[in-house]
């Protein structure tokens, strides 16, 4: 069986994923009403910031 470990582009991709999602949404928001996309883009920016501040922890 395969270790986890033993794959570097796992985390990559997941980063690659949450990041591109990100900015779909917030400039979905944004083609809808330009306010909301900034709004959307801001909290996106406050989340991505924190899991980039978690993700150096090993359980």
């Amino acid at each position: 069986m395969r270790d986890k470990e033993n794959t570097p582009w796992r985390g990559l991709a997941a980063d690659v994923l949450l990041v591109s999602g990100g900015v779909l949404c917030a400039v979905g928001a944004g083609l809808i009403y330009l306010p909301a996309g900034l709004l959307a883009a801001g909290v996106l920016c406050i989340l991505g910031g924190w899991l980039a501040a978690k993700g150096g922890e090993k359980p």
